[in-house]
């Protein structure tokens, strides 16, 4: 399971990535953790607590390690650090998304393309490298802004190697970028990158990870599901309901029974509510059938969110077997691994959620 995508974000956990977010977004700088405790401390609640609560994937170690909405720090954490989001704070920061993760991904997908397009000699190694003037010259849309921390961020994602590089003193930079950018070839979306950097630093713990005793150890029990349909996009939801002349009762109900279905581990009740809910939605969306809204809908954050519908389009052929295939002398296969990822529904809802607004 991936956490990153799976956890239900809390409303403090949701307060304390803005407040990191905020000053670096309009200055460049990463805030000290000394003001972030001072805003949780007027609040009565415990900063250094809401930090360490954030899922990360990989080391489960005492320091913080492996991957997760913010870069690791070791606690506890002194009131002159700077503390950092990553990249896959883009999952459940819709102004980080579009300001930084989307802009990433078109950067790291040109990173590759230097990389494969350096001159290859059997005698010298030329590694590739990114400047910022030449990266300005060829991406012209990237925001000023973006290219000036663009360092910083690529320092603090596990996945991509640091080659080493400079920053000269007229304020450009460059990189220098090796063969690790090869491992991100085929992203072509945040959730793409989020989820590729998930499986890369899961392998690295693994093979770090101490030998375990050849000793019989008493069953684990399962931790348990976090909820399909994110806490926060339900709450959106009920709001917008609640301005809206569309009656948005039913789809309600259907979104918290597929939350009840999917921490209880009931494949066919969530297949079962994920057809009903793609099933009542097109409307919305000014169409019927939701097979249309996905070849058809132009989607606030179009190529990614577009995609997710398709694949959702495409599961009805499983929610089909699940919901009208008769009893018979064999076993049914339907298990969760074939239900959607949330992140593919919860794309769609909040598209909803824009709508009914």
């Amino acid at each position: 399971m991936n956490t990153l995508f799976d956890a239900v974000i809390t409303q403090d956990q949701r307060s304390l990535l803005t407040r990191i977010a905020g000053p670096w977004l309009a200055t460049g700088e990463w805030p000290l953790w000394g003001s972030i405790q001072h805003y949780f401390d007027a609040r009565r609640l415990d900063a250094d607590e809401v930090f360490h609560s954030l899922s990360r994937v990989g080391v489960a170690g005492p320091f913080a390690a492996g991957y997760g909405f913010t870069a690791p720090m070791r606690a506890p954490i002194s009131a002159t650090d700077r503390v950092r989001l990553t990249v896959a704070s883009s999952r459940v920061l819709p102004e980080v998304r579009m300001v930084v993760g989307e802009p990433f991904v078109r950067v790291l997908l040109h990173m590759v393309k230097l990389h494969a397009d350096r001159p290859v000699s059997d005698h010298e190694v030329t590694p590739a490298q990114l400047r910022s003037a030449e990266l300005m010259a060829a991406m012209p849309h990237l925001k000023p802004w973006f290219v000036q921390v663009l360092p910083d961020l690529l320092s603090y994602e596990p996945g991509i190697s640091n080659g080493g590089g400079a920053t000269l003193g007229d304020g450009t930079w460059e990189r220098t970028i090796d063969r690790s950018v090869m491992q991100f070839r085929d992203v072509l979306s945040v959730e793409d990158y989020i989820a590729r950097t998930c499986e890369i630093v899961t392998a690295n713990a693994a093979q770090f990870a101490p030998l375990v005793a050849a000793v019989e150890t008493p069953p684990v029990a399962e931790p348990e599901r976090a909820p399909y349909i994110d806490g926060g996009l339900l709450h959106d939801l009920e709001e917008a309901a609640a301005k809206t002349r569309w009656k948005v009762h039913k789809l309600l109900a259907l979104c918290r029974g597929l939350n009840d279905s999917y921490t209880a581990g009931n494949p066919y009740a969530c297949a079962a509510m994920i057809r009903s809910i793609l099933d009542h939605i097109p409307p919305l969306f000014g169409h019927a059938d939701f097979k249309v809204v996905a070849s058809q809908h132009v989607f606030t954050v179009k190529r990614t969110d577009k995609s997710h519908a398709q694949k959702l389009a495409a599961f009805k052929d499983i929610a089909d077997d699940v919901m009208h295939r008769p009893i018979g002398p064999s076993v049914p296969r339907i298990s969760m691994v074939d239900i959607p990822e949330p992140v593919r529904l919860n794309a769609v809802l909040q598209e909803v959620v824009a709508i009914l607004r």
